[in-house]
């Protein structure tokens, strides 16, 4: 692949010498449609028609995919001064709020995400790990000893628990978590294709949308004023959240905290989710690898009856599992930027007003980087190998580069510690014929229904340490 930066800007009557064009698409409507049904076959015939860069047609705009380590270098490190993610994100403005993340001018949202810092310190976690822990123990303590569940609404619901006590402490936790998971499926019921392109229409889905957000900053409000009166603390995100202030002295408001606490729930919850469910299936099909990470954890355990953040921290294994199971499902698929300023790179023109596409799940599965990528195998993410540190720009279920997001060490371990407690206490069995992922949802999980057979192996209980 040629690789040329230029840096001098291309005169305006100049045409822009655009990457090669991929072949096909319908008039008006260019690629959008296989876009929409299956964006991963579409990003690969790109790929492996034109390489590295490849221009694809969409409604009103070209879209440049870029593909590979070095492309997607690019792609992660372009300055945030000629590509714009709120242009890209514009339907998650809705639920966010205005002035929040994407929305945010860049150093703004530079110091909005720094905030999580205080979030994600060291007491802090320690904290959020015996929460996964507490939340595993009395979510399986109800199933039966023998059944068949579905894996996708099985994490998506466990994570919701997981995500409200983090975020607004035990107490909401336990009161409120019926309600706040409503309200998540609601704000999440408004991204769509058609949030994309007109996010305010007063469709009902839209109008669902709004009154949720409205209803959790309320729920968020009373949280926050209830200890601002009574002089407590919590030990939780929004804690955190509350005692943050802007550069310039400015404490956050509610409205705020609320969209910034949306912000990292809806990075995190559904990712989440999807990732449990994908372990559970992959693991179910490859008990030989069951059996490396059972011998891990009676390494590491022996006949402790405790759990602590030092052991979720020490399993290697299960670590590289979950790296594994990210690298072959990646909950988000491809990831997008609105080019503001034109640029140059690899002999192309990249023009303003188009957009720019990166793909995690092309990228996981390039052989000369990942060889034999469709084979399930834990070990390419352990020394020696450390598929992901050798390869930090192919790598990219989190992103990359300034943009990469933070929340990657709370997220895999809650997986560890879910996962943790359900290698120790559970077998799994398939029971479809074949698992596929379902490419109608902007967070791509498995098609449903992906039912696990189960059947407990003990009753000893594993406790998180104070």
């Amino acid at each position: 692949m040629r690789r040329t930066i230029f840096s001098t800007p291309r005169t305006p009557a100049a045409a822009p010498n655009l990457p090669p064009r991929l072949e096909g698409g319908l008039p008006l409507l260019g690629h959008a449609l296989e876009f929409r049904t299956n964006p991963i076959r579409l990003m690969e015939r790109a790929r492996a028609h034109h390489g590295d860069l490849c221009t694809v047609a969409m409604p009103g705009t070209d879209a440049i995919v870029m593909t590979g380590a070095k492309a997607q270098e690019k792609f992660f490190r372009v300055s945030d001064d000629d590509v714009s993610q709120a242009e890209a994100y514009r339907l998650m403005t809705p639920i966010f709020g205005k002035g929040i993340a994407y929305d945010a001018p860049p150093p703004i949202m530079k110091e909005q995400l720094g905030f999580f810092h205080e979030a994600l310190r060291e007491a802090r976690m320690r904290t959020y790990a015996q929460g996964f822990i507490d939340e595993a123990e009395d979510y399986f303590s109800t199933w039966d000893d023998v059944g068949v569940v579905d894996m996708y609404a099985v994490g998506n619901e466990l994570t919701i628990y997981t995500s409200s006590r983090s975020l607004l402490g035990n107490e909401f936790r336990q009161q409120l978590s019926g309600e706040f998971a409503k309200l998540y499926t609601d704000m999440e019921g408004g991204l769509s294709a058609l949030a994309f392109m007109a996010p305010y229409l007063p469709t009902p889905a839209f109008r669902k949308r709004d009154k949720a957000r409205a209803r959790m900053v309320e729920l968020i409000t009373k949280i926050v004023d209830d200890r601002r009166e009574r002089g407590t603390v919590g030990d939780d995100m929004l804690q955190s959240l509350m005692d943050a202030s802007y550069k310039d002295g400015r404490k956050l408001s509610e409205d705020e905290i609320c969209g910034l606490l949306l912000t990292i729930m809806f990075a995190g919850h559904h990712t989440s989710g999807v990732t449990f469910s994908w372990t559970g299936i992959l693991l179910a099909q490859h008990p030989e690898w069951v059996a490396e990470l059972r011998a891990e954890q009676r390494a590491l355990l022996g006949d402790r009856s405790e759990l602590t953040l030092e052991d979720l921290r020490a399993m290697p294994k299960l670590d590289a599992t979950i790296k594994e199971v990210l690298r072959m499902y990646p909950p988000i698929v491809v990831m997008m930027r609105k080019v503001v300023n034109d640029f140059s790179f690899g002999g192309y023109d990249i023009p303003h007003g188009s957009m720019i596409f990166a793909s995690p799940t092309v990228s996981h599965y390039m052989p000369e980087v990942f060889p034999e990528p469709h084979k399930f195998d834990p070990t390419r993410f352990m020394a020696p190998h450390n598929a992901d540190k050798k390869n930090p720009m192919a790598w990219i279920p989190f992103g990359a580069g300034r943009h990469r997001c933070m929340g990657i060490v709370f997220a895999q371990l809650q997986l560890r510690a879910l996962w943790s407690h359900l290698l120790r206490n559970f077998d799994f069995e398939t029971v479809e014929d074949s698992y596929e992922p379902d490419y109608t949802r902007l967070l791509v999980g498995p098609r449903e229904p992906c039912r696990l057979r189960y059947r407990r192996r003990s009753h000893k209980r594993v406790i998180a340490a104070a």
